[in-house]
Formats: structure tokens, sequence, C-alpha cells
């Protein structure tokens, strides 16, 4: 659920040496100039307070850029996300990771190779900055996410108190346990013994959905007005 421009990436740098702000550039294949950025945040520890500079996959001639970039801001404003080069001390990935929350194209991702990336100057040590904020991050998370649900016209589900989810409206079925909704389900197929076989994604492990049989007692149409 977030723009993955991976493949079209060429170069870019960000720089964190403004606390509370990362700016910067990146160019992709399939548009005709830089992408500005000026984003609220802070990198994670590995890299705050300094610059990075990083190179893509991207073939400046991609045919298939152009489709895939249209719409993509040419100033990318808004939060920022996860950004990590992976190096110790490793708050999140061990891998770098680009994550930011634009106010034109939502989510947006980049994972590369830690070869791929280098940093300029001289983080801040990382006994003098705390970790970033999960509670913060699951905010930004729950602000992208609550504001595609208004934009498709579907709920947003709030799950055991933490961050919405939301539901999909592929599925005609929310899946119950002890009277809470923990995922949902379509394809529904009677089978014996109070089962039935469906599709069923369940939001705790939203990336193992997969068919399966569940008990007919846990499905409830979302028609019948289920609530969290």
């Amino acid at each position: 659920m977030a723009w993955r421009p991976n493949r079209y990436l060429l170069e870019g740098e960000l720089d964190n040496t403004t606390p509370g702000k990362v700016t910067g550039w990146m160019r992709f294949s399939g548009l005709d100039r830089k992408v500005g950025f000026e984003l609220e945040g802070n990198f994670h520890r590995d890299i705050r307070g300094a610059k990075i500079r990083f190179r893509g996959d991207g073939n400046a001639d991609d045919p298939e850029a152009p489709s895939y970039m249209e719409g993509f801001a040419p100033k990318q404003a808004g939060k920022v996300g996860d950004m990590t080069a992976g190096l110790p001390p490793r708050d999140y990935s061990s891998t770098p990771y680009l994550e930011w929350y634009s106010e034109e194209n939502g989510r947006v991702v980049l994972e590369m190779e830690p070869e791929q990336v280098e940093v300029i100057g001289k983080p801040i040590p990382a006994c003098e900055s705390d970790p970033i904020s999960r509670n913060e991050q699951a905010e930004n998370m729950a602000g992208f996410l609550t504001g595609l649900a208004c934009a498709m016209n579907v709920p947003a589900v709030a799950v055991d108190g933490g961050e919405p989810l939301v539901s999909d409206p592929k599925f005609s079925h929310w899946v119950v346990e002890q009277g809470r909704i923990v995922g949902e389900a379509h394809s529904m197929k009677p089978a014996d013994h109070g089962m039935s076989f469906a599709f069923v994604r369940l939001f705790r492990t939203p990336e193992a959905a997969e068919h399966g049989y569940i008990a007919t007692s846990q499905l409830r149409a979302k028609q019948n007005g289920a609530h969290v």
C-alpha cells in the first residue's frame, strides 16, 4: 500500500543537517527534471544530522517509466517516515530504507542495497539523540490510511487499539473473533461441520492472506453493519 518507484530511481541526495527537516532531490527515469524534497522529520540515528547520496538501478530509457511515474509530484512535501542507511545503531532496518508521506502522492518507499548509499558528513552521536518514536510513525501511517480510506469511500478498521487498516471493498465479509473484527474474507463456499472455505485476510498478518477453512460463525456480511 505504497508507491514504490525503486525500478525507476536513478540517483538522489537527502539532507538532515537541519534538525527536524529533510531536504534534497531525486532523479527518476520517466521524469524530465529532478524531484525536490521538503519534509518534516529526521533520519534514524545511524545517519541523523548527515547527508546521504545514493544511486538506483533505474534505466533512463525505460519505456515503462513515464506511465508509472505519471502524477508523481515534482516537489515532495510532507512527513519523513523511516529513513535509514541500515548502519549501527540499527533502530529499524539492516539495509537502506527511505520512506516518506507525501502530501501529493501518499506513502512512498525506496529500498536499496548498502553499496548504493554513501553517508556524507558525520551523523549526530547515537547517544545524543533518541530513536525515532514508533508511536509517531504509527500516527503517520494512521493518518495516511485514514486519508486513503476516505478517498476510497471504505472504512478504516482499528485493530487491537493500534493503527487503522483499510478495508478492501473486494472482501464481502468480516472475520470476527470473540466479538471483535480481526480480518475480512471473500469467495466463501459452505463446507461440512460448520466450516466454510474462503479467501481470508487477517489484519495482524495481511501478507499471509490465503484460501483456507474457517468457522462459518466467524464470518459476518459487511452489509450487516458490523462494528469494530
